[in-house]
């Protein structure tokens, strides 16, 4: 991030997604949703952060927030949804449909889980089930955006390769959630409750690699 005449940050415009989901607001909007707010707000946490804490990172008025967002759980809602809208932006369905499943499914496990363990990926996470209880339409948000996204993505790149004949799938939304699991493992959860740092390049690949072997010999159409 750039840094604007007398040392402020430029702020980021919200998200396609984001826009979509709260529509065009004024520039008080794109101030709460700009990253440096998000981070320290996730790193605080909901529970703690106060709306004098927002509007002294924001600038505006507490009568503005209001106005904006309902207070503060619809800013918490706006915030998340621009920053899984971000976390997931990567997934997409372009240039994977005509390749081999032992190819994208590499390319695309090693994407997933170097993307869930960041540490914005991670607090969001933490966010979400410290909240989602109580803020319903906050846990749903985040489900559509994030992981409902990249599930039905690849189930339906499972239900065209079974078309085709090179996998031999009877549920690909269940062959794609058994595939996710496959590739989270442990690490995403030992990240979350803070049990150990992301795992580096290396350690990931392997284990994505790994999982692929094992998930590509129980589905692969020609095993010869």
């Amino acid at each position: 991030m750039t840094a604007a005449p007398g040392g402020a940050p430029d702020v980021r415009e919200p998200s396609d997604v984001a826009r979509k989901a709260w529509g065009e607001r004024d520039p008080f909007v794109s101030a709460c949703l700009a990253r440096p707010l998000a981070r320290g707000f996730l790193k605080k946490g909901d529970a703690n952060a106060t709306l004098d804490d927002i509007i002294d990172r924001s600038g505006g008025s507490r009568q503005t927030l209001y106005s904006l967002f309902g207070g503060k759980q619809g800013l918490l809602e706006a915030l998340i949804a621009e920053l899984v809208a971000e976390i997931f932006a990567p997934f997409h369905a372009e240039g994977l449909l005509n390749r081999p499943p032992d190819e994208v499914l590499v390319e695309v496990g090693i994407r997933y889980l170097k993307t869930l363990t960041t540490p914005d990926a991670l607090g969001v996470h933490r966010v979400i089930v410290a909240e989602g209880v109580v803020m319903r339409e906050l846990a749903e948000r985040y489900w559509e955006i994030g992981p409902a996204h990249t599930r039905a993505l690849l189930a339906g790149y499972f239900e065209q390769q079974t078309r085709r004949g090179t996998l031999r799938l009877q549920d690909p939304e269940q062959a794609a959630d058994q595939f996710w699991g496959m590739v989270l493992g442990y690490f995403q959860l030992q990240c979350v409750l803070g049990l150990r740092e992301a795992p580096g390049p290396e350690q990931i690949e392997a284990f994505v690699r790994s999982a692929v072997a094992w998930f590509l010999d129980g589905c692969r159409a020609n095993k010869g």
